[in-house]
């Protein structure tokens, strides 16, 4: 059985944290229900990055994500990802907030504890739309978390979204990102154009070619924002030194994946510059609803009334081995 464990910190944030013989997993109920750490206990390895000098602090729909909540760890991203005006009637041009809705709630949360898992479940609602979101965080007594959502329509038309999760990883030198071969990934290039790359060769500027599987070193000062063509098989890997962290879902229910890199390109405070990978499971892709719903077909309709639910799978191991399908 996890055990768990409840505290506030000197910052004032309440944490709550469950931990295995394996897994330590902080979430911060209060930030939108940020996933803080996720730490493996057999190699001391967080997994998530933490920013070097921004506080945890409330935020509201109309505050900038990146100036208030860019602190690192793990938020859910929905309807949106990146700030835009809702593209179609019913809600044409009502703002949607950068990230999204969610990072900016305190979400009904609540602890159920079983006999041998423990589930931290979360549950928004809409602001600008009228939509329930709900994300299920199972902690058993292996290495593995599982992620379970369910996005529910509560108005009487269609209703447009996207979603991705937004977890930051903690980069070092020497680690590398493995996807299904075959993946492709679309970037926009100096020319503010579109091109689509294989995954072992991301040309960011004339000079700059990036290998995902050699990642670039801190001091490269390049960053870069990938977004997947639909996936051949769902999963990703992030590969450290003396570790691997997994994620594996459904591609029939989530198609896509994102990358953000940021190699000692930029930070949102003007301090140094941030060494750190959001590695991405997405519904739809480009940042903006409005650009996924104008230019592409990626982005998710749920009809009135209606359901969707998707499932991530996270598994951390203390090996390194490279995953070839």
């Amino acid at each position: 059985m996890p055990a768990v464990e409840e505290y506030r910190a000197a910052d004032g944030f309440g944490r709550v944290v469950v931990h295995n013989h394996v897994i330590r997993c902080e979430f911060i109920p209060e930030l939108g229900a940020k996933i803080a750490q996720i730490h493996d206990l057999r190699t001391g390895r967080d997994w998530l990055w933490r920013h070097p000098r921004l506080a945890y602090t409330y935020g509201d729909a109309s505050t900038s994500y990146v100036a208030t909540a860019d602190t690192g760890g793990w938020d859910e991203c929905f309807p949106t990802v990146g700030q835009c005006l809702y593209p179609t009637h019913p809600w044409h041009d009502v703002r949607l907030p950068d990230h999204g809705e969610l990072w900016c709630q305190i979400p009904t949360w609540d602890l159920i504890e079983h006999a041998d898992h423990v589930v931290c479940r979360s549950e928004w609602h809409g602001l600008a739309l009228p939509y329930r979101f709900e994300r299920l965080v199972t902690i058993g007594d292996d290495q593995t978390i599982q992620f379970d959502y369910c996005v529910t329509n509560q108005s009487n038309v269609d209703m447009h979204w996207i979603w991705c999760a937004h977890p930051l990883i903690a980069l070092e030198p020497g680690m590398s990102l493995n996807t299904p071969t075959a993946t492709t990934f679309w970037h926009t290039n100096a020319a503010g154009d579109f091109v689509a790359e294989s995954a072992r060769a991301i040309c960011v500027s004339t000079s700059t070619t990036i290998d995902l599987q050699r990642l670039p070193s801190h001091q490269s000062g390049v960053a870069v924002k990938l977004y997947s063509a639909t996936l051949p098989a769902g999963w990703v890997q992030v590969i450290a030194p003396n570790g691997c962290l997994t994620m594996e879902w459904d591609i029939a229910q989530v198609p896509q994946l994102a990358i953000w890199l940021n190699a000692g390109a930029w930070s949102n405070d003007g301090g140094t510059p941030y060494y750190n990978m959001g590695v991405e499971p997405a519904i739809g892709v480009y940042d903006a609803l409005s650009d996924a719903y104008t230019h592409t077909t990626t982005y998710a309709t749920l009809a009135a009334g209606q359901q969707r639910c998707w499932r991530v799978h996270l598994q951390l191991d203390a090996d390194t081995q490279r995953r070839s399908s």
